[in-house]
């Protein structure tokens, strides 16, 4: 299985684009109000950080990937169990992005439809791809879709020029200060710092020691992008409203109307929602079955899929409502853990033990 860098920098982008839009803007717009833009700009740079740790982190040994070189940095038993707190990250991701995915699109599209139809239609997609194709087909998928999906945000942001109002976005850090404006920035800088699976990824790419631009990049359209969407939710919808709607982009994409017959451009942040959902869930159920065959030393990854999927589809229906599901996982577990452990604090560990240990070597 090969990745090219161009798939690397899609996969990484769309992976962070959709999601971050979607799911993070109210908690930053309650946290920091108008200045919610600068949490923005703060969460696009603890991503950067994010993924520039995890480049120089992949090229300590670039034909190894997480679940190798944690064990031949940390030696055997501290890698394994390095291993294993990334391991219960991926696991409990794939149900809560199915669950939030199910949820989004009963309350938006089909309020009649049961969560089980809507989470199996993707599941099965998922699955699809992912055993037929490995990190090929997911590759692929995110060199096609991604350009469609940078598009249709930029137009929708094009299209939303005619509603912006400029007093919206004044007083300018009057009302927030230093600290909203950092606990605003960390749920998307969590959303974001998905550049970190790289560390899983790098290893399948034609030439690893070339690709850590390629995942920086990513990450860098990515928050450039989300940064837009922010400023011209606050410019169009202002912070009043947007703060109490669950999905703000949504919302601004639902008052768009030029000359009467473009309306209803909704669809088109639908579109780019369930794309994004459709790639996060493939290179998760990927790297989680692939990670766990090699942590268990099982040959074929691809039988884990049929016991990771199941077990994920069960897991969706753990959360009681859609607050639970949203805001319980992101604030009770993803923000305060996987953004300081799994995204920073472990991968600058491995690079410094990493860096001291290839020093000795040649020593």
């Amino acid at each position: 299985m090969k990745l090219s860098g161009i798939q690397a920098f899609w996969m990484i982008a769309v992976m962070d684009l959709g999601m971050t839009i979607l799911m993070t803007y109210t908690p930053a717009l309650q946290a920091a109000q108008q200045d919610a833009w600068m949490s923005m700009l703060l969460a696009g740079c603890i991503a950067l950080l994010i993924a520039v740790i995890s480049a120089k982190l992949v090229l300590l040994y670039p034909q190894q990937n997480l679940i190798e070189f944690s064990q031949t940095i940390m030696g055997k038993w501290l890698g394994k169990l390095v291993v294993m707190v990334y391991l219960v990250q991926w696991y409990t991701i794939i149900p809560i992005i199915l669950r939030q995915f199910s949820d989004l699109i009963q309350i938006l599209l089909l309020p009649f439809t049961p969560k089980s139809v809507i989470i199996s239609v993707m599941i099965l997609l998922v699955v699809y791809v992912t055993y037929s194709g490995g990190i090929d087909g997911i590759g692929r998928c995110s060199e096609i879709l991604g350009p469609i999906i940078l598009s249709m945000v930029f137009l929708v942001l094009l299209f939303s020029v005619n509603n912006i109002q400029w007093h919206r976005m004044l007083p300018v850090y009057a009302d927030s200060g230093v600290s909203a404006i950092l606990r605003g920035s960390l749920p998307p800088a969590s959303y974001l710092g998905h550049a970190v699976e790289f560390v899983m990824l790098s290893s399948f790419l034609n030439n690893p020691r070339n690709g850590s631009p390629y995942a920086i990049w990513g990450v860098g359209i990515a928050s450039f992008s989300t940064l837009l969407a922010m400023m011209m939710v606050i410019l169009t919808s202002g912070v009043n409203l947007s703060s109490r709607t669950w999905y703000p982009f949504f919302e601004m994409s639902k008052k768009i109307a030029i000359f009467e017959f473009i309306e209803n451009l909704d669809a088109l942040a639908v579109v780019i929602w369930v794309t994004s959902v459709f790639i996060k869930l493939s290179v998760y159920l990927f790297i989680t079955s692939y990670g766990t065959a090699q942590f268990l030393q099982i040959r074929n990854w691809r039988r884990l899929i049929w016991f990771i999927a199941p077990i994920s589809v069960a897991f969706a229906f753990i959360p009681q409502n859609v607050s639970e599901a949203t805001a319980g996982y992101l604030n009770h577990y993803w923000v305060p853990v996987v953004l300081p452990v799994n995204m920073i604090g472990l991968p600058l560990l491995l690079l410094i033990v990493g860096k001291v240990r290839l020093r000795r070597k040649k020593a």
